[in-house]
């Protein structure tokens, strides 16, 4: 039976990097001590068994092999891969074995004190509910509030509860009361969508670049959303685009379109696979543009990605923005 395992967050929690691979359903890991091993990974699992090893097609001579991946794996399992003849990451209990080597989180680096709130316990309901709040043009009701993050109506009423003076709650919904100060208090608490980034480096200017990625990652079903500088330019344009920023749902690989590898300070576009679950959730809240050619992160998101960047147009940028998502919520 399959089932969701984060698999990018297990790798992370392991001190591994995620690169691109040879192919766009190919990852490069590379391990702690840097070694490095090129995997396609198998949907998750239960429970990772010999008869599921023998229905994965493996490709003999190909340097690429598949990862198997389960909350838990049979001993026999785990006995052929400690003898290196399949790879395995489990969830429970966390380790993974590549080529034979395993790798538990008592092998990673100690985590910088940053890298700690990196969990899977961080408050992403919390934070969507109040960027829904945000993101709304008329007041809505905790029940659809509930359904457009993914939470319960319990958590939506308490979130409203602790918000005090800023919102109020009327017969046609949850209201708004203080836009300019939510925004701030939802700015200053949430800590970014985070994940694994991939940088690239491409020579057109970037609003075509990004435009050139986005196409090819929806090529790949990667459901990409455009945000930061670009979408900015979409929303409110303001700032001059100076890097691209894309959020896809998987690893997309962008060599095939003009694009190089290359290191995050040095990219001129970024590819993220987002820790926070509800990236794609609010992208059809409030009264926003919608592209025929393009899909953007949402207008908090965009806000909260151009403000953190570190251009000299960066704040007055990400000041346009507040002033949009705030007067759209003004009554």
């Amino acid at each position: 039976m399959s089932m969701d395992i984060d698999v990018v967050s297990l790798l992370r929690d392991l001190d591994f990097s995620i690169e691109e691979g040879m192919s766009a359903r190919s990852w490069l890991l590379r391990s702690p001590e840097k070694s490095s091993f090129l995997v396609s990974v198998a949907p998750a699992v239960q429970r990772v068994t010999a008869r599921m090893i023998r229905k994965i097609p493996i490709h003999r001579g190909s340097p690429v092999r598949p990862l198997l991946v389960g909350d838990t794996a049979t001993e026999s399992v785990l006995e052929q891969a400690i003898a290196g003849q399949v790879d395995v990451l489990t969830q429970q209990p966390l380790r993974v074995i590549l080529s034979g080597k395993v790798f538990t989180p008592e092998d990673a680096s100690p985590a910088p004190a940053r890298r700690k709130l990196t969990s899977g316990r961080r408050a992403w309901g919390r934070w969507a509910i109040e960027r829904c709040l945000l993101l709304a043009d008329t007041p809505m009701h905790q029940s659809e509030i509930a359904e457009y993050v993914g939470v319960s109506q319990q958590m939506v009423s308490r979130v409203c509860k602790d918000l005090g003076p800023l919102a109020t709650r009327t017969v046609d919904g949850v209201e708004i009361l203080e836009p300019v100060k939510l925004l701030e208090r939802w700015e200053r608490k949430y800590p970014g969508a985070g994940g694994q980034r991939f940088g690239w480096y491409g020579l057109d200017p970037i609003v075509q670049q990004t435009q050139k990625a986005f196409d090819e990652a929806q090529l790949l079903d990667a459901r990409p959303l455009v945000s930061g500088d670009v979408a900015a330019d979409r929303l409110m344009p303001w700032k001059l685009p100076t890097r691209g920023l894309i959020y896809v749902d998987s690893p997309v690989d962008l060599a095939g379109c003009g694009f190089v590898p290359a290191p995050l300070d040095e990219a001129t576009l970024v590819t993220c696979i987002p820790e926070d679950p509800t990236v794609w959730r609010l992208t059809g809240i409030g009264a926003y543009p919608i592209y025929a050619d393009i899909e953007l992160a949402d207008a908090a998101l965009a806000y909260w990605d151009v403000l953190n960047g570190h251009d000299v147009d960066s704040q007055e940028a990400a000041e346009q923005l507040a002033a949009l998502i705030t007067v759209t919520l003004s009554p």
